[in-house]
């Protein structure tokens, strides 16, 4: 019964097969938490695997394995490829503060170095659980299930791409279950002494998996049905918006490659803000159109650095009458910069930091210590610009031909354009014989072309379509993305500077204090909106999506149908710091980068450590327990599940085996070499019944007399439920 589990050959390549398939688990855990040392993980699990392969007794695997972690650790935390002093004093050290952090429930306390334990613990288990799986009950569909679900939820609900991963799974996962339901089958029929016929039973797995992958590869595929619900999770990250390839889009966002697909709503709070009239909060600009979407270009401009209470200097300086204003801004999602107003004059914080200023970008960077910083809460002070209708009235088309080449980025367009995106811009810009009315023109054609603001069932463009073209001649629908792209690239092609502005609306009014309104910016308020060059006045804010309704000198307005939020204290104002010496020999800091999905994860993890390990301890004792007294309970679940089996040969010929299984995990055990007869006689003087013989006899004459249409299922299943039921007092 058990000779095709000592055949090494076939047992190893279940095992390397077991192998890849685990590290399709490790693969995207080590990627989205960035933990690294992939290949350490891989050769912890490939020499658990190897002992388990060898049947190694634990007393020699749990030492070499224990020595194992505690060489990572030296190695990874302290750099040292051996064991000194210096590295035993740091692993004391850190089990002394994680287990003082348990002790006294801190769980964020907790030690890297601990983290890494628990992980290696986890991975500990699987290899003792895969090693139960394929080496004592020759099934596998478990764990195949399991990794399958897995990796297509981390695909689906997180950045990893499991593309590739899926079809690695299913090849191996096919070859693995397949390769077990063939050791199966012979251990059925008696068939172990024709192992060395295992290539030839292999053949026909191996010809419909050939096919069948091959298939999979070359039919056509379906398009995704639903939006990727990817950005729900990345919104809380403060990296919201559409990554590489996505299709869909909520909240602020840092990739702007690929526009398109549905904005799907999210109410998470990015920012309050007390002041005294709604304003819209830039954050930056684009300026590279793909045909797909925005890039920002590389053009080498000298940062600008700003202290605290300095006054900054931007494309859009403040009103000159003197009446300025202030608004104290309370982030509540981490970004490493400001948002600001337009007419913004300085910046106050209570914190001692920098603010760097890029002029191609356009956004101000928060630095203290030369090091990335996320501000809490600032003071933003401004004075909303104002245009002169008589000037706007004054630029000559003629004066677009005499701009410097700083512009000319501003101008750019792809080749691969359609020309009747320009042709439409100057068949609606005809009549106007300025640049203002020709953006006027331009900005007004949306909300009288026909067009529909939608934020739901929005085409993402096709390989070979342009992302403008798309919306203006065949959709017509579209949000914020859509609008203010198209009348971009419509301007550039009438020879107007301007580019494509990212940032907030002003959001909802929740509060009034001391004749401050307070308002709440969620993810839904992320926007985006037009800035073109007006010659003799300069750039100017234009509002081209359908329901947004303003100018530069007027109050922006958007109602957003949301639920009463309770009234939130505002933090008080910062106080200024004093004014310190410029120390003109500081580095310039490297570029800011947010926080990633892998640092949520972990803080995720470190902020709920406690309740992880409760609820592990709980569930691993649940089914400790619940693995010790399986003789009671499973009983009820046998009777039931043969019951509703089909009445035949083969499920009499099931029952009888899981019957042995039985009787040996309530101790009435089968001595070695010892007759189905003669161990029936045993039990039934063990239980002082008659049943087991009776049992015996019929499975004897069908599996081994051939005389199968004997067997009635009916008839035997009385006797076979009183033994089973005898068996679990």
């Amino acid at each position: 019964m058990t000779s095709i589990r000592k055949n090494k050959v076939f047992m190893g390549l279940l095992y390397v097969l077991v192998f890849f398939l685990l590290s399709e688990w490790l693969r995207p855990v080590i990627e989205l938490t960035e933990t690294g040392h992939h290949n350490l993980f891989l050769a912890f699990v490939a020499l658990g695997l190897l002992m388990a392969f060898f049947e190694m007794p634990w007393w020699i695997t749990g030492p070499l394995k224990l020595v194992y972690i505690l060489w990572f650790i030296v190695y990874v935390y302290t750099g040292s490829l051996f064991f000194t002093l210096e590295s035993l004093n740091f692993i004391i050290q850190q089990a002394s503060i994680s287990m003082s952090a348990l002790l006294s429930q801190n769980w964020q306390e907790t030690t890297d170095v601990f983290r890494t334990v628990l992980f290696f613990a986890l991975l500990w288990m699987a290899i003792y659980l895969i090693h139960y799986w394929v080496s004592f009950r020759l099934s596998i569909f478990l764990f195949y299930l399991l990794t399958v679900i897995f990796v297509a939820v981390l695909d689906t609900f997180s950045p990893y791409s499991g593309e590739a991963a899926i079809v690695r799974i299913m090849v191996i996962g096919l070859l693995l279950a397949g390769l077990l339901h063939l050791a199966r089958w012979m251990e059925r029929h008696r068939a172990v002494d024709k192992t060395e016929k295992l290539l030839v039973y292999s053949v026909p797995l191996l010809l419909v998996l050939i096919v069948s992958t091959a298939a999979a590869f070359y039919l056509p595929k379906a398009d995704p049905i639903w939006p990727d619900p990817v950005p729900y999770i990345t919104s809380y990250s403060g990296q919201g918006g559409s990554g590489q390839g996505s299709v869909g889009r909520i909240g602020y966002g840092v990739d702007d490659t690929q526009l398109g697909g549905s904005f799907v709503s999210d109410d998470t709070t990015v920012f309050r803000t007390e002041m005294e009239e709604g304003q819209y909060w830039k954050v930056e600009v684009k300026d590279v159109y793909t045909t797909k979407g925005w890039e920002l270009s590389e053009e080498n401009a000298d940062e600008q650095f700003y202290r605290n209470g300095e006054e900054v200097s931007t494309d859009f300086p403040p009103a000159d009458d003197g009446e300025q204003t202030s608004a104290l801004v309370d982030m509540q999602q981490p970004f490493p910069f400001v948002l600001y107003p337009y007419g913004t004059v300085s910046f106050l914080m209570e914190d001692t930091l920098e603010y760097r200023y890029d002029p191609v970008q356009q956004r101000f960077d928060t630095l203290q210590e030369n090091e990335v910083f996320e501000p809490d809460v600032y003071e933003v002070f401004y004075n909303e610009p104002s245009f002169s209708l008589t000037a706007l009235r004054e630029t000559e088309l003629e004066e677009l031909e005499e701009l410097p080449g700083e512009f000319d980025r501003y101008l750019q367009l792809p080749d691969e354009l359609p020309e009747r995106v320009g042709e439409l811009a100057e068949e609606i810009a005809e009549g106007s014989s300025t640049v203002y009315d020709q953006a006027r023109a331009i900005e007004s054609y949306f909300g009288n072309g026909g067009f529909e603001y939608s934020q739901s069932d929005i085409p993402v463009p096709a390989e070979d379509q342009d992302y403008v073209d798309q919306f203006l001649f065949e959709t017509m629908r579209g949000y914020c993305d859509n609008f203010s792209t198209s009348m971009v690239v419509m301007l550039r092609s009438l020879d107007i500077p301007a580019r494509w502005v990212k940032g907030f609306t002003e959001g909802e009014v929740i509060d009034t204090v001391d004749g401050y309104e307070v308002y709440e910016v969620t993810n839904n308020n992320a926007h985006s909106w037009v800035e073109a060059y007006m010659p003799g006045v300069g750039w100017m804010m234009f509002e081209p999506t359908i329901g947004f309704t303003g100018a530069s000198d007027v109050d922006f307005d958007l109602d957003i149908e949301t639920s009463e939020p309770e009234p939130e204290q505002m933090p008080d104002r910062p106080e200024p710091e004093p004014e310190l010496p410029i120390d003109e020999t500081e580095d310039e800091a490297s570029a800011a980068t947010g926080p990633t999905i892998g640092d949520r994860f972990v803080q995720f993890v470190s902020d709920n450590i406690g309740k992880l390990i409760a609820a592990t301890s709980a569930l691993l004792l649940l089914a400790l327990l619940l693995f010790k007294v399986r003789t009671r309970w499973m009983p009820k679940v046998l009777i039931p599940y043969y019951r509703r089996r089909s009445v035949g040969v083969e499920t009499f010929e099931k029952a009888y085996l899981r019957l042995l299984k039985q009787l040996e995990l309530y101790g009435i055990q089968r001595a070695p070499g010892q007759t189905l007869r003669s161990y029936a006689e045993y039990v039934d003087s063990f239980f002082g019944t008659k049943d087991m013989k009776k049992l015996t006899a019929v499975y004897e004459k069908s599996v081994y007399g051939g005389d199968s249409q004997s067997v009635d299922w009916a008839e035997m299943q009385e006797s076979w439920e009183n033994l089973i039921n005898r068996t679990s007092g």
